[in-house]
């Protein structure tokens, strides 16, 4: 609507809250007239002041009630503004701590995964050190219960042979022969 077509309006609607007040006034004297009975410059009068009292009302009143409710329109929506800018902050401050949770937590995965296999090889090898400390241990066991066994078979032979023989060895003779039975022994595994 264009201000002329608006202030046309204003006009007659003042002009008919004008005639409706002067009625209201003749009716309040006690005359029973119509509607319109009133004259025109009571209803001029009325307008009149009506349309004074708006244009006093705009620049005192209206005029600083828009700016204050404009003020508030705009407070609100920097309001809103600064909330949604929050809003979004705090969105991505929780997607870089959801972020961060899920590095520490696959970080820690891998370390206990490392520590794991480490343990894994670090038993595996004491394991295989047992092993070959305790085969070593056994085949030293072993060489030294053959050695002991070819001693004692050597004495025997020993006294086997001076009886069959008739003649006694010397212990000269007799650690050279289980010498050689025990070289044989250890090369060839027996006489």
């Amino acid at each position: 609507m264009s201000r002329i077509t608006r202030c046309g309006a204003v006009a007659l609607a003042l002009l008919f809250c004008g005639t409706l007040w002067a009625e209201e006034a003749a009716g309040a004297e006690g005359s029973g007239s119509s509607l319109f009975s009133g004259t025109i410059a009571d209803s001029f009068w009325t307008v009149a002041a009506f349309v004074a009292l708006a244009l006093v009302l705009a620049k005192v009143a209206w005029r600083p009630l828009l700016a204050a409710l404009e003020a508030r329109q705009s407070h609100i929506e920097q309001q809103i503004r600064s909330a949604e800018d929050s809003r979004q902050r705090a969105e991505k401050m929780l997607e870089d701590y959801r972020q961060q949770g899920q590095t520490l937590v696959r970080q820690a995965t891998d370390e206990a995964q490392r520590h794991r296999q480490q343990t894994i090889e670090q038993t595996r090898e004491e394991i295989l050190a047992m092993r070959r400390r305790a085969r070593a241990e056994v085949e030293s066991a072993q060489a030294t219960a053959l050695e002991e066994l070819w001693r004692q078979t050597g004495d025997i032979v020993l006294r086997v042979g001076s009886e069959v023989l008739g003649r006694t060895l010397t212990p000269q003779d007799n650690q050279r022969l289980i010498d050689e039975a025990v070289t044989q022994v250890k090369r060839g595994g027996g006489l």
